[in-house]
């Protein structure tokens, strides 16, 4: 493009806001850089530079950076502090809780600038989500919604929020009121089909998510959800989604408390049972186990068929494709251990069956942590224990007298069992 085309900073910024709002972002950004080689005081242009860069890992940083230049130029406009808020946890890694909240007083700033900006109370309702404060995130929401009720962003926000505390009459009237005001609003179809996945139709779910991308494909939420309708074709899944979703009414601290709970109440019934019905005590143990594994596994497993299907594998990305392949891979192998070892009488195979099935638990860890530090703790956690189950299972079944074969083995048995208590209590783990 030339300057003949764009003679002032504004022409070049008005053609850029007409490019974004069409989802051309690379060409949004050449008009936005070109405004600013005219004028390189021209705040508008940093500001909507940020909004373009940091919805992209690699660019993130960028985006800090014009977010940041915009409020050194004007320190009292709420809607840059707001942008710098967005911008700042956009380049926050999870688990990064002190750089969130560094956002988030940016953000208050901004309300604080500007109490009657929808934008900056919608703000401040996505930070609070993201931290898990899902009562502040509501209430910041309505406020936003209050003085706009077209505010895409706190509509999101609010039916996150609500879902996250199970309020599901109120979501049912939140959705059911902006598919009716707006049929052609991609976060409208993206709450009713998040509604929809936690109600178990995942087919309307698909349906709705569907919509949303072809409104925006941009939509990152909405292609999680379509991904998630698509796992939750499996009705182990299924299940799975309606117990998240009947969890997520407690605290972070209650749900941990109730997992302890849980686990008291099994050893004191299994040991209680062992002496007086040892039958019944194996089936707690096993119904207990089942209980506390399926809910790391279910995921991966799920996504295992997904893999298979044409259509929808395209929606994943690498990182979900080989996590469906390597946690699926690893559940199916279990039990095809057993029945070869049944077969050919191999005395062990039941050992490798179980390191099979707990280090897929610690493979289904790392492939959905983002935590700054933890992916990659759980990632070597989960290298080291699948070496040891290849190692133990050619060795086994091979019939190889290999050195350290039980060092291999146990190694991976403990690294499952700890990853199985480190994620439920999230430690390192986003």
């Amino acid at each position: 493009m030339s300057d003949d085309f764009h003679p002032s900073p504004e022409a070049a910024f008005a053609r850029g806001r007409l490019l974004q709002s069409q989802h051309r972002m690379q060409d949004a950004i050449a008009c936005y850089k070109q405004a600013l080689a005219l004028d390189a005081h021209h705040t508008p242009s940093y500001m909507m530079l940020a909004l373009c860069w940091m919805n992209d890992d690699e660019t993130a940083p960028q985006a800090v950076d014009a977010a940041g230049r915009a409020v050194a130029l004007e320190p009292e406009n709420p809607f840059a502090r707001s942008v710098l808020a967005l911008a700042l946890n956009a380049n926050a890694k999870d688990g990064q809780t002190a750089a969130i909240k560094a956002a988030l007083e940016q953000a208050g700033e901004a309300v604080n600038l500007d109490p009657d900006s929808d934008f900056g109370h919608a703000v401040v309702a996505r930070l609070h989500l993201r931290l898990r404060d899902y009562p502040k995130a509501e209430a910041s929401a309505r406020a936003a919604l209050s003085l706009d009720t077209e505010n895409t962003m706190a509509a999101e926000v609010l039916s996150a929020a609500l879902l996250m505390q199970k309020k599901d009459g109120d979501i049912q009237n939140l959705t059911r009121y902006q598919l009716e005001r707006n049929a052609d609003d991609d976060s409208a179809h993206t709450g009713a089909g998040w509604m929809a996945l936690m109600q178990g139709d995942h087919k309307k779910a698909n349906q709705h998510f569907l919509e949303a991308l072809r409104l925006n494909p941009m939509n990152e939420n909405a292609r999680m959800g379509l991904i998630e309708s698509f796992r939750a074709r499996s009705w182990p899944y299924r299940l799975q989604l309606r117990f998240a979703h009947f969890m997520n009414q407690f605290t972070e601290g209650r749900q941990t408390a109730i997992m302890i709970g849980g686990f008291i109440g099994y050893r004191v019934l299994s040991s209680y049972l062992k002496t007086v019905a040892p039958f019944w005590a194996n089936v707690v143990i096993g119904a207990w186990l089942v209980f506390a594994l399926w809910s790391h596994l279910a995921r991966g497993f799920s996504t295992f068929f997904v893999t298979l299907d044409r259509f929808a594998r395209q929606a994943l990305k690498p990182r979900e494709f080989w996590e469906g392949i390597v946690v699926g891979g690893l559940v199916f192998l279990s039990p095809t251990a057993l029945v070869l070892g049944y077969v050919l009488h191999v005395p062990d195979a039941g050992f490798v069956a179980l390191i099979c099935i707990l280090t897929a638990v610690t493979n289904a860890a790392a492939f959905t942590n983002d935590h700054y530090i933890g992916r990659h703790v759980y990632n070597v956690a989960a290298a080291i224990s699948g070496a040891g189950v290849l190692y133990c299972g050619i060795a086994i079944f091979a019939n190889l007298d290999l050195p350290l074969i039980g060092l291999a083995g146990i190694t991976a048995l403990y690294i499952g069992i700890a990853t199985t208590w480190l994620r439920q209590l999230r430690v390192l783990y986003a």
